[in-house]
Protein backbone atom coordinates (compact mmCIF):
# COMPACT_ATOMS: atom_id res chain seq x y z
CA UNK A 1 0.00 0.00 0.00
CA UNK A 2 1.21 3.73 -1.16
CA UNK A 3 2.29 5.63 1.79
CA UNK A 4 1.11 9.16 2.52
CA UNK A 5 4.46 10.59 2.23
CA UNK A 6 4.85 8.47 -1.84
CA UNK A 7 1.90 9.68 -2.25
CA UNK A 8 3.01 13.70 -1.48
CA UNK A 9 6.45 12.69 -3.20
CA UNK A 10 4.18 11.80 -6.52
CA UNK A 11 1.85 14.73 -6.32
CA UNK A 12 5.09 16.68 -6.50
CA UNK A 13 7.00 15.60 -9.00
CA UNK A 14 3.67 15.73 -11.18
CA UNK A 15 3.68 19.41 -9.99
CA UNK A 16 7.49 19.55 -11.26
CA UNK A 17 6.74 17.94 -14.76
CA UNK A 18 8.42 14.77 -14.02
CA UNK A 19 7.57 11.07 -13.06
CA UNK A 20 9.93 8.30 -12.56
CA UNK A 21 8.60 5.10 -15.09
CA UNK A 22 9.88 1.77 -15.10
CA UNK A 23 10.52 1.69 -18.86
CA UNK A 24 11.75 -0.65 -20.91
CA UNK A 25 13.63 0.76 -23.63
CA UNK A 26 15.15 -2.30 -25.47
CA UNK A 27 11.89 -3.22 -25.42
CA UNK A 28 11.41 -0.15 -27.93
CA UNK A 29 14.46 -1.00 -30.11
CA UNK A 30 13.31 -4.38 -30.20
CA UNK A 31 9.83 -3.35 -31.81
CA UNK A 32 11.30 -0.51 -33.26
CA UNK A 33 14.20 -2.26 -35.67
CA UNK A 34 11.77 -4.93 -37.42
CA UNK A 35 9.07 -1.43 -38.38
CA UNK A 36 12.23 0.24 -39.60
CA UNK A 37 13.63 -2.07 -42.03
CA UNK A 38 10.75 -4.11 -42.77
CA UNK A 39 9.63 -1.17 -45.62
CA UNK A 40 13.21 -0.56 -46.39
CA UNK A 41 14.15 -4.31 -47.50
CA UNK A 42 10.76 -4.73 -49.25
CA UNK A 43 11.48 -1.47 -51.63
CA UNK A 44 15.04 -2.80 -51.93
CA UNK A 45 13.89 -6.46 -53.25
CA UNK A 46 11.58 -4.56 -55.68
CA UNK A 47 14.02 -2.16 -56.92
CA UNK A 48 16.13 -5.46 -57.67
CA UNK A 49 13.17 -7.36 -59.40
CA UNK A 50 12.84 -4.33 -61.46
CA UNK A 51 9.27 -5.22 -61.73
CA UNK A 52 7.37 -2.01 -62.19
CA UNK A 53 4.13 -3.39 -61.05
CA UNK A 54 5.24 -4.38 -57.61
CA UNK A 55 6.71 -0.74 -57.59
CA UNK A 56 3.36 1.04 -58.35
CA UNK A 57 1.82 -1.28 -55.58
CA UNK A 58 4.36 -0.89 -53.12
CA UNK A 59 4.04 2.79 -53.66
CA UNK A 60 0.47 3.04 -53.45
CA UNK A 61 0.40 1.05 -50.50
CA UNK A 62 3.18 2.20 -48.41
CA UNK A 63 1.50 5.98 -49.35
CA UNK A 64 -1.66 5.17 -48.03
CA UNK A 65 -0.12 3.54 -44.60
CA UNK A 66 1.72 6.90 -44.15
CA UNK A 67 -1.12 9.21 -44.88
CA UNK A 68 -3.12 6.85 -42.55
CA UNK A 69 -1.05 7.23 -40.12
CA UNK A 70 -0.59 10.92 -40.39
CA UNK A 71 -4.76 10.74 -40.15
CA UNK A 72 -5.23 8.60 -37.05
CA UNK A 73 -2.08 10.51 -35.37
CA UNK A 74 -2.93 14.01 -36.57
CA UNK A 75 -6.88 13.74 -36.12
CA UNK A 76 -7.77 10.89 -33.78
CA UNK A 77 -4.69 10.66 -31.29
CA UNK A 78 -4.44 14.81 -30.71
CA UNK A 79 -7.64 14.74 -29.75
CA UNK A 80 -7.62 11.98 -27.60
CA UNK A 81 -4.43 13.33 -26.00
CA UNK A 82 -5.71 16.73 -24.67
CA UNK A 83 -7.79 15.39 -22.88
CA UNK A 84 -5.73 12.98 -20.46
CA UNK A 85 -3.96 13.52 -17.56
CA UNK A 86 -0.11 14.54 -17.93
CA UNK A 87 0.58 11.22 -16.71
CA UNK A 88 -1.12 9.17 -18.98
CA UNK A 89 -0.15 11.36 -22.06
CA UNK A 90 3.36 9.99 -20.84
CA UNK A 91 2.80 6.60 -21.08
CA UNK A 92 0.77 7.15 -24.61
CA UNK A 93 3.54 8.77 -26.01
CA UNK A 94 6.11 6.39 -24.78
CA UNK A 95 4.25 3.59 -26.43
CA UNK A 96 3.63 5.63 -29.78
CA UNK A 97 7.80 5.59 -29.81
CA UNK A 98 8.44 2.77 -31.55
CA UNK A 99 5.94 4.08 -34.66
CA UNK A 100 6.88 7.36 -34.77
CA UNK A 101 10.65 7.05 -34.11
CA UNK A 102 11.48 4.25 -36.34
CA UNK A 103 8.46 3.46 -38.78
CA UNK A 104 7.43 6.63 -39.85
CA UNK A 105 11.02 7.91 -40.75
CA UNK A 106 11.10 4.79 -43.01
CA UNK A 107 7.65 4.56 -44.43
CA UNK A 108 7.81 8.09 -45.57
CA UNK A 109 11.59 7.66 -47.00
CA UNK A 110 10.32 4.44 -49.26
CA UNK A 111 7.08 6.38 -50.26
CA UNK A 112 8.90 9.01 -51.60
CA UNK A 113 11.62 6.86 -53.17
CA UNK A 114 9.41 4.67 -54.59
CA UNK A 115 7.76 7.77 -56.64
CA UNK A 116 10.75 8.71 -57.86
CA UNK A 117 10.99 5.34 -59.75
CA UNK A 118 7.65 5.61 -60.69
CA UNK A 119 8.06 8.54 -61.90
CA UNK A 120 10.82 7.95 -63.98
CA UNK A 121 9.72 4.71 -65.05
CA UNK A 122 6.83 6.68 -66.56
CA UNK A 123 8.90 8.87 -68.18
CA UNK A 124 7.17 12.12 -66.75
CA UNK A 125 9.13 15.35 -67.75
CA UNK A 126 11.12 16.34 -64.38
CA UNK A 127 10.57 20.06 -65.44
CA UNK A 128 6.51 20.07 -65.90
CA UNK A 129 4.74 22.18 -63.63
CA UNK A 130 2.84 19.14 -62.07
CA UNK A 131 6.25 17.69 -61.16
CA UNK A 132 7.78 20.41 -59.81
CA UNK A 133 4.47 21.15 -57.69
CA UNK A 134 4.91 17.92 -56.32
CA UNK A 135 8.86 18.33 -55.51
CA UNK A 136 8.00 21.25 -53.56
CA UNK A 137 5.38 19.19 -51.55
CA UNK A 138 7.30 16.38 -51.41
CA UNK A 139 10.61 18.28 -50.66
CA UNK A 140 7.94 20.70 -47.84
CA UNK A 141 7.35 16.68 -46.17
CA UNK A 142 11.04 16.17 -46.11
CA UNK A 143 11.87 19.82 -43.92
CA UNK A 144 8.77 18.52 -41.71
CA UNK A 145 9.49 15.15 -41.06
CA UNK A 146 13.35 14.91 -40.85
CA UNK A 147 14.18 18.45 -39.35
CA UNK A 148 11.48 19.06 -36.63
CA UNK A 149 9.17 15.33 -36.49
CA UNK A 150 12.06 13.34 -36.25
CA UNK A 151 14.43 14.86 -34.07
CA UNK A 152 11.71 15.87 -31.70
CA UNK A 153 11.21 11.76 -31.46
CA UNK A 154 14.84 11.81 -30.24
CA UNK A 155 14.63 13.85 -27.81
CA UNK A 156 11.82 11.62 -26.23
CA UNK A 157 13.31 8.44 -27.16
CA UNK A 158 16.69 10.00 -25.14
CA UNK A 159 14.13 10.76 -22.22
CA UNK A 160 13.18 7.76 -22.01
CA UNK A 161 16.82 5.63 -22.16
CA UNK A 162 18.11 7.99 -19.73
CA UNK A 163 15.51 7.44 -17.25
CA UNK A 164 14.33 11.30 -16.64
CA UNK A 165 10.93 11.25 -17.80
CA UNK A 166 10.29 15.03 -17.83
CA UNK A 167 6.39 14.90 -18.14
CA UNK A 168 5.97 18.09 -19.60
CA UNK A 169 9.36 17.67 -22.46
CA UNK A 170 8.08 14.33 -23.38
CA UNK A 171 4.04 15.63 -23.64
CA UNK A 172 5.32 18.90 -25.60
CA UNK A 173 6.91 16.98 -27.62
CA UNK A 174 4.56 14.17 -28.13
CA UNK A 175 2.05 17.07 -29.06
CA UNK A 176 4.19 19.06 -31.49
CA UNK A 177 4.35 15.96 -33.10
CA UNK A 178 0.81 15.19 -33.62
CA UNK A 179 0.21 18.80 -34.36
CA UNK A 180 3.06 17.68 -37.56
CA UNK A 181 1.41 14.81 -38.00
CA UNK A 182 -1.94 16.33 -39.04
CA UNK A 183 0.46 19.19 -41.39
CA UNK A 184 1.65 16.05 -43.28
CA UNK A 185 -1.70 14.78 -43.48
CA UNK A 186 -2.26 18.22 -45.53
CA UNK A 187 0.35 17.80 -47.55
CA UNK A 188 -0.45 14.29 -48.73
CA UNK A 189 -3.71 15.08 -49.43
CA UNK A 190 -1.94 17.98 -52.02
CA UNK A 191 0.81 15.42 -53.44
CA UNK A 192 -2.09 13.23 -53.76
CA UNK A 193 -4.30 15.57 -56.09
CA UNK A 194 -1.60 16.22 -58.57
CA UNK A 195 -0.34 12.39 -58.72
CA UNK A 196 -4.31 12.08 -59.92
CA UNK A 197 -2.94 13.82 -62.92
CA UNK A 198 0.14 11.35 -63.64
CA UNK A 199 -1.96 8.68 -63.14
CA UNK A 200 -5.17 9.53 -65.53
CA UNK A 201 -3.15 12.74 -68.00
CA UNK A 202 -5.71 14.73 -67.58
CA UNK A 203 -4.77 18.20 -66.84
CA UNK A 204 -6.17 20.19 -63.14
Amino acid sequence: MTSDSDAKSVASNLAKGRVTYVTDWTRIMKRGIPMLALPIILLVLILISKNFYFLEYFHAVSGSIWTGIDLFMGIFIAHIMRGLRPEQRTEIAMRLTPIMLFFMPSIATVTITAGIYVALSLGIPLFSPYFEAAGIVAVSMIVVGFVIFLPNELRIFLEIVHGTNNVRKIVRLTMINLNLAAVMLVLQIAIIFLMAHFATGVPL
